[in-house]
């Protein structure tokens, strides 16, 4: 083994060939045994699986003779070779065994690397909440291994999972240790995954510079099928480039098979087919393709790249039934596989995997003029997971512990905010519990097929906008263009321009919102002009040329998601609904479903919060069940805040609002024994409305598949049907005047959009809250109804 780590895979093979000779003639030794051993290993390490199998079969007969630790090596060995050669069941098996062996015979080292390994099996198996459970118990033993291999295995989870930052935060880690190690094939291993993480990103250069540094290092080492394995994604990378494509081919054929089974073999196969598209080769596209067919059990980026391919390949052929036929089963594994996860990060992490498919879905559909087409494949990949079952969080006392470790700090961190050193050490613990938290929760799995996953189609959702009398504007992005489309009386498209000028334009208005709420009086004047201006320009990049006069349902983009829709010039006059997909909105009610059932919680450092309590439920009146929430001088904590959403249908809460961008789902509300977070709340929620008068919370940080994440964004993904939140800070005395004159108009009978309107135009300032899934209105004639 020294010598394969100092000369390569070939001198430690050539000796222990040696070995073999020496004891021709002989009776089977142990020394025999033990050299087979040795070879698997290296075969494992150089990724020659089935010489390795060759290799341990020859030790089965002499299992029971060996010393623990060597069968544990036996069995750890032979499952990696089994699980790599897509062998999951044989893995399981040999793996399962080697971490009970060692559990007997008191062996950590040889029981982490096997519960390790069945992380790594749960990955290839596509279940990578089981992944991280896993690889993340491994990672708490206490053992004295290298990091560099854990980190590695860790950071594919992540890049599977999506989590691309981490995923590289950790393997930069890996990459660390590696070299400090000196060990060379983990580090050849870990930039190949920083060249695959560079690619998720769309990175290409960096991705390519990164497999080059694989590629060199493995041939460093000897290594030549690693060195193969580097250069065939390097071939994969050229072809997002569009360069050295007969140099592509030629590396891709190394991998040629009649039944493309181990993930390179399904790689090398679909870069042929790409090359035989940009080559228009159709019959051999097509037969590349096809042989892909009957693996069922791949990663959701490989599954979505086989099928785009399949789909170009119909698209080429004339067949645009079949082509969309096969983009929506892309889509809904894409919503099933986030159905599966009950994280909220991981669900929008997920997506990112999606941005090749969804862009050439997008840009087919443009390109083949039909509107029909274009919203459909738009609207297939929005918000996919907002299509999934609710989240529902585990009953998981580690969890309890540490949101309740992290309340504290937080509230403690508020109260000494002025002693710099205290500060500082708060939030790095802060960040830490954070990361613990996030962990766990990613954790937890549940069931694909929980939910409908089907998106609403252009003549569905044109059918249901006239029942309703509404009228719905959709953006999106294609080839770096902002493209706006309307579904109204008529359906219409425009070309709104760049997509960094939308950008630029919006974020500008969005901080001057901000500028203005936090300015002192000698700037509000100039700041508030600024505003207005900058507002009056993404009125006309956005909205210019429409009419509207009903209900208007925005479904913006995630650059576009914390506009304040009410705000804009064009839309001060009518009612309005900003939602994370039409399917999110169809999907809703718009009325309740239930009488009302009222409650409405304060919270500290609010002077006027116990004033709109009162307000609250002074409006509400004979019109609830009588429920109300806290009004003394005491404040609501935490539980008070998710016994409210899991019992009541209208939930108000007079909080102050925290919008973490860095980490939208730690976005939160301060109570009386510190903040609620987004990651708290789970399903099922029998709140239909949630009024949020804290700042901020509106607002949300999105990711590729339009994935909205933050505060509001998770309410609806429980189920909420409207939450009314601001997207920007709002003065204590206007919060307080709006939310009484707004509860009036909602306990009187009035939808929440047109509430909202007409709220914006009676009380100034009022126009920084806005209703988010769909509008919702309290039964007619409550009082009739016997109690």
């Amino acid at each position: 083994m020294s010598l394969f780590g100092i000369d390569g895979p070939e001198a430690g093979l050539a000796l222990l060939d040696d070995v073999h000779r020496m004891l021709e003639g002989k009776a089977p030794t142990l020394l025999g045994a033990i050299a087979h051993i040795q070879a698997g290993a290296i075969n494992v390490m150089s990724s020659n699986w089935g010489a390795a199998l060759v290799e341990l079969a020859m030790v089965e007969p002499h299992l029971e003779e060996l010393s623990p630790p060597e069968q544990c090596a036996t069995l750890i060995n032979r499952g990696l070779a089994h699980v790599s050669l897509h062998h999951l069941d044989r893995g399981r098996e040999d793996l399962e065994a080697a971490a009970a062996l060692a559990v007997r015979h008191s062996l950590p080292m040889e029981e982490f690397k096997a519960r390790h390994n069945l992380g790594c099996l749960a990955y290839l198996a596509g279940d990578i909440p089981g992944a991280l459970r896993l690889i993340g118990e491994a990672a708490e033993m206490e053992v004295g291994i290298t990091s560099a291999r854990g980190h590695l295995d860790h950071g594919k989870v992540l890049l599977d999972a999506g989590l691309v930052d981490e995923a590289e935060q950790v393997l930069t880690r890996g990459l660390d240790a590696a070299r400090h190690d000196q060990q060379p094939i983990e580090r050849g291993e870990i930039q190949l995954d920083l060249a695959r993480a560079a690619l998720l990103r769309g990175e290409l250069s960096q991705a390519r510079s990164w497999a080059g540094r694989a590629a060199r290092t493995f041939r460093a080492k000897q290594a030549p099928t690693r060195a193969d394995e580097a250069e065939l994604l390097g071939a994969a990378i050229d072809i997002g480039l569009g360069r050295n494509l007969t140099r592509a081919a030629a590396v891709a054929e190394r991998w040629l098979t009649p039944v493309p089974v181990q993930p390179n073999e399904r790689l090398g196969t679909r870069i042929r087919a790409e090359i035989a598209l940009a080559r228009h080769d159709l019959e051999t596209a097509r037969r590349e393709v096809s042989s892909l067919a009957g693996v069922t059990s791949v990663p959701l980026g490989v599954f979505l790249h086989e099928q785009l391919l399949a789909a170009r390949i119909a698209a080429a052929d004339g067949d645009r039934d079949r082509s969309t036929s096969l983009l929506s089963a892309a889509a809904q594994r894409l919503a099933r596989d986030q159905g599966s996860v009950h994280s909220h990060e991981m669900r929008a992490g997920l997506a990112l995997h999606a941005a090749r498919i969804r862009d050439a879905d997008v840009a087919i559909a443009t390109d083949s003029g039909s509107l029909e087409e274009l919203f459909d494949a738009t609207e297939r990949w929005r918000a996919a997971s907002l299509r999934s079952a609710p989240i529902r969080l585990p009953d998981d006392p580690a969890v309890a512990e540490l949101v309740g470790r992290l309340r504290q700090l937080r509230r403690r961190s508020v109260a000494n905010a002025a002693t710099v050193d205290h500060g500082q050490g708060a939030a790095s613990e802060v960040i830490r519990l954070q990361g613990k938290i996030t962990e766990r929760l990613r954790r937890t799995a549940g069931p694909r097929a929980d939910a409908d996953v089907q998106a609403m189609t252009l003549l569905d959702t044109h059918a249901l906008v006239n029942r309703r009398r509404v009228t719905v504007v959709t953006f999106h992005e294609v080839r770096g263009t902002v493209v706006r489309l309307v579904v109204g009386a008529r359906i219409h498209q425009s070309v709104i321009g760049a997509a960094a000028d939308v950008a630029a334009a919006t974020g500008r208005a969005v901080a001057d919102g901000r500028a203005v709420a936090l300015s002192r009086p000698s700037m509000a004047a100039f700041l508030a002009k600024a505003r207005e201006s900058s507002l009056a320009r993404v009125d006309e990049m956005l909205l210019r040329g429409l009419e509207l006069d009903r209900l208007v349902v925005i479904v913006p983009t995630v650059g576009l998601a914390s506009i304040p829709w009410r705000a804009l010039p064009s839309l001060r006059d009518v009612a309005v609904i900003a939602a994370p997909s039409v399917t999110a909105w169809a999907r809703r009610n718009t009325t309740a479903s239930r009488v009302p059932d009222v409650v409405a919680l304060a919270g500290p450092g609010l002077h006027r919060a116990h004033d709109e309590v009162t307000a609250v439920e002074k409006a509400w009146g004979r019109h609830t069940r009588g429920r109300s929430g806290t009004t003394t001088t005491a404040y609501a904590g935490s539980a008070d805040v998710r016994s409210a959403l899991a019992s009541a249908s209208v939930v108000h809460l007079a909080a102050h609002g925290h919008h973490v961008d860095q980490s939208p789902l730690f976005s939160s509300l301060d109570m009386g024994d510190g903040p609620v977070f987004a990651h708290e709340l789970t399903a099922p929620l029998a709140a239909e409305l949630v009024i949020l008068s804290a700042c901020d919370v509106g607002r949300s940080r999105g990711r590729v598949g339009d994935e909205p994440l933050g505060l509001a964004a998770a309410l609806l993904s429980l189920g909420v049907q409207t939450v009314v939140a601001a997207t920007n800070p709002v003065p204590d005395d206007v919060a307080a005047a709006s939310m009484a004159d707004l509860h009036q108009r909602l306990a009187a009978g009035t939808d929440v959009a047109t509430a909202l309107q007409q709220t914006a135009a009676s009380v100034p300032g009022a126009e920084a809250f806005c209703a988010y899934g769909n509008t919702w209105s309290r039964p007619p004639d409550p009082t009739t109804i016997v109690q």
